[in-house]
């Protein structure tokens, strides 16, 4: 095809593959997940909370390029298939992966040598996906909090360089945020009246209902609270009408309180507390005032405000901004369309 695209944009997402040319004004997204038939062994927060896991690789869920090249392969290739109808020529192809901070950089070119063998490309070469945010955001100084499927990167950039020894990884995603709701909702069933105690069980094993709950009703508190909800939402299900409750604001603060799922690791106000007082006193002023929201985790209605609320109460000494994104959930891959 004349007008196949040269180059090709791979975004690594922890629970989501965005690829495409940057023709396109959004890419096309897909699981990055392989199924296997061999369930998994290996110990995994996220497989201990969601035991069906087991039959799925997520290659990218502790936030690291996977060990094992292959796997990688198999993702790219998984990107390839989306273009079969553009005929791409994988000789005259150029790709760029977006990857995560702390991936060792001797396996990133490692690996990189390797897609570029095993599907014949041109060239392959690798992007930090969060210094890619600050280009679409155009800025250069500020702090990344980019919210993922199942791990969140807190990481400061300054003048554009990305201050590396200061990133804090977490493995607080939104996939907690299901886990959690399907946690509430086994306690509703416990605690409501038979035949609704059923509907409660079954919509809490029910994956696509718990995600279209998620991105349907979930939304953030702007401080920690246990009292009155003021909007009860109805869920349809199974010709009926579940109450989901205080579910959908209880599900998102596991985001502050990773604990709440018996995970010891920091909540999102913690950890960009703990990057701040970590950072240069002379540049934590200007960090400060340049938060800004990544990824599809931060989606969820309120949590902007809700960090802003944290910092503010907790930093009383800083003058704190945080901002949105039009495109949260493509802002790595909209940057790397700029260069």
């Amino acid at each position: 095809m004349k007008n196949a695209p040269r180059n090709l944009l791979i975004d690594l997402g922890s629970g989501y593959l965005k690829c495409g040319p940057p023709q396109l004004s959004i890419p096309i997204v897909i699981p990055a997940a392989l199924k296997t038939s061999t369930p998994s062994q290996e110990p995994s927060v996220f497989r201990k909370l969601d035991p069906g896991r087991r039959s799925w690789i997520f290659p990218l869920e502790d936030g690291m390029l996977p060990k094992d090249p292959n796997l990688l392969v198999q993702l790219c290739k998984a990107a390839l298939e989306q273009f079969a109808q553009l005929k791409v020529n994988c000789s005259q192809m150029k790709v760029t992966l977006l990857v995560f901070p702390l991936s060792p950089s001797e396996q990133v070119t490692q690996q990189c040598r390797i897609v570029q063998e095993e599907l014949g490309f041109l060239h392959v070469d690798a992007a930090i996906q969060q210094v890619l945010t600050w280009l679409y955001w155009g800025r250069k100084t500020g702090l990344i909090v980019d919210v993922g499927y199942s791990v969140s990167f807190i990481t400061p950039i300054y003048r554009g360089f990305l201050l590396e020894e200061q990133v804090i990884p977490l493995v607080t995603g939104s996939f907690f945020v299901s886990a959690q709701m399907k946690k509430l909702l086994l306690y509703q069933a416990e605690i409501a009246d038979s035949p609704q105690s059923d509907l409660y069980t079954q919509l809490a094993n029910d994956a696509s209902a718990i995600s279209q709950i998620k991105q349907t009703f979930c939304q953030v508190r702007p401080y920690e609270v246990d009292g009155h909800f003021d909007k009860i939402a109805q869920y349809p299900y199974q010709d009926t009408e579940l109450s989901l409750g205080a579910v959908p604001w209880q599900a998102t603060e596991v985001l502050f309180q990773p604990t709440l799922l018996g995970v010891g690791d920091k909540g999102l106000t913690d950890a960009l507390i703990g990057v701040l007082e970590r950072v240069d006193t002379s540049i934590r002023a200007e960090l400060a005032s340049n938060i800004v929201l990544a990824g599809g985790g931060s989606m969820f209605p309120g949590l902007q405000a809700r960090i802003q609320n944290d910092l503010e109460t907790q930093l009383p000494h800083l003058a704190v901004k945080v901002f949105d994104l039009e495109y949260p959930l493509y802002s790595n891959w909209l940057g790397a369309a700029k260069m």
